[in-house]
């Protein structure tokens, strides 16, 4: 269940959880299953073929639904959520929602994939603005997804370039946007969080008219 400030996940006993806490569990997890990722990637487990964003996310999950289950996380995930509960538009590629019998199934942390660089140069800011409101953050500010929450994510598969350049690439985008569009903000710029040799961490805000979103970023490096 989602309240303003705080996300109750029933036990027996009860235990309550604040957002923070659980957005920090949700982000711990998606690292986690990075090495897991690239892992599957480089193994005989599926047909060597150019994967797709919907192929990465996939595996993605997957790992993921794994670690879960092997580290008792107070939470699962899963792909394609459609918003019943605050109405929501479009389909977040996956989601979190807490795993106790009875529990409410309503997500607490939804998740874009996208692609870095996107698969055609008609969508090369995709990850920023797209076509008919597809843009990976822009659908967190239009509340296309992640309406109701405070914080939601963003998955980039690096398949070219590097996490420095699509940095410089995407917060540039984002600096365009605020001078020639009165919704974008130099404040929705990504900050840098952290840096390995499989992933980097961003976080950033995603202004709306009400009240503004938090996403965290994970680039990892396919290429």
């Amino acid at each position: 269940m989602i309240a303003e400030d705080r996300v109750v996940i029933e036990y027996h006993p009860k235990i309550t959880i604040p957002t923070k806490k659980v957005t920090q569990l949700i982000v711990n997890l998606m690292k986690e299953t990075v090495p897991y990722f690239k892992n599957y990637l480089v193994s005989d487990n599926y047909t060597k073929s150019k994967l797709n964003e919907d192929d990465f996310t996939q595996i993605y999950i997957e790992q993921a639904q794994q670690v879960i289950r092997q580290n008792n996380y107070p939470f699962n995930v899963n792909g394609q959520y459609r918003d019943i509960t605050y109405g929501s538009k479009g389909f977040s590629d996956f989601y979190f929602y807490p795993n106790e019998q009875n529990a409410s199934t309503t997500s607490i942390f939804s998740v874009e994939s996208k692609r870095l660089p996107a698969p055609a140069q008609t969508r090369e800011k995709e990850y920023v603005i797209g076509d008919n409101n597809n843009g990976g953050i822009e659908r967190y500010k239009t509340e296309k997804h992640g309406k109701s929450l405070a914080e939601c994510g963003l998955l980039a598969f690096v398949e070219k370039e590097d996490a420095t350049h699509w940095y410089k690439e995407v917060n540039q985008w984002i600096t365009n946007l605020s001078t020639t569009e009165d919704e974008w903000s130099t404040e929705e710029v990504l900050k840098s969080s952290e840096s390995r040799d499989n992933y980097s961490l961003f976080h950033s805000v995603g202004l709306r008219k009400e009240k503004a979103i938090g996403l965290t970023h994970l680039w990892v490096n396919v290429n």
